[in-house]
C-alpha cells in the first residue's frame, strides 16, 4: 500500500493509523502527542529499543492510537472520530491533501466496518493490520525494520 493509502486506513481506523505500519516512519512536532518526523513513530512502536518493531509491539502502538482516536471511549471509532483526529494531528501534508484522500478513506473505513455499524473496533481492525505487517515484512521474520516500513519499500 502507498502512503497515502495507508494514512488513509489510519484515518479511518489507526498506523487504525494504524498506523498501519508504514505510517510508523512518521514522526512528532514538538507540542503534538501524536509522533511524526521520520522514524519517530517506529521508534515510539519499539517498546524495547532493538531497532525492530514486532507483532506485538506493533499492536500495541496501534491499540494506544486507536484508543486515542475513540473519543467517546465506546470501543469504536467512527469516521468523525477519525476525520477529527487527524485534523488536529495529522501531519500538515495530509491535511493539505484530505479533499483527495476523503473518498478513498471513507472506502478503507467501510471495508473495515464487518459489522456495517459506522464503527471500526480492533476486532475488525486486526486482520487488516496484521496483513499490512505480514506485506512489509521482507524478511519473513516477525519483526520490521525502518528498512521495511520506509520509503523504498512503498508499493
Amino acid at each position: 500500500m502507498n502512503r497515502k493509502i495507508t494514512l488513509s486506513a489510519l484515518a479511518a481506523t489507526a498506523a487504525l493509523g494504524a498506523l498501519a505500519l508504514p505510517a510508523l516512519a512518521q514522526g512528532r512536532g514538538p507540542a503534538d502527542p501524536v509522533p511524526r518526523g521520520p522514524g519517530a513513530m517506529f521508534r515510539a512502536a519499539d517498546a524495547n529499543g532493538d531497532g525492530r518493531v514486532t507483532t506485538d509491539e506493533a499492536w500495541s502502538a496501534l491499540s494506544a492510537r486507536f484508543a486515542e482516536m475513540d473519543a467517546d471511549k465506546d470501543g469504536g471509532v467512527t469516521w468523525e472520530e477519525a476525520r477529527a483526529y487527524f485534523q488536529a494531528h495529522g501531519p500538515a501534508r495530509m491535511q493539505r491533501a484530505e479533499a483527495r484522500m476523503e473518498g478513498r478513506g471513507q472506502g478503507v473505513f467501510r471495508a473495515l466496518d464487518a459489522d456495517r455499524d459506522g464503527k471500526v473496533t480492533l476486532v475488525e481492525l486486526r486482520p487488516a493490520a496484521e496483513a499490512m505487517f505480514r506485506a512489509r515484512d521482507a524478511n519473513g521474520d516477525g519483526a520490521l525494520t525502518q528498512d521495511e516500513v520506509g520509503p523504498r519499500h512503498r508499493r
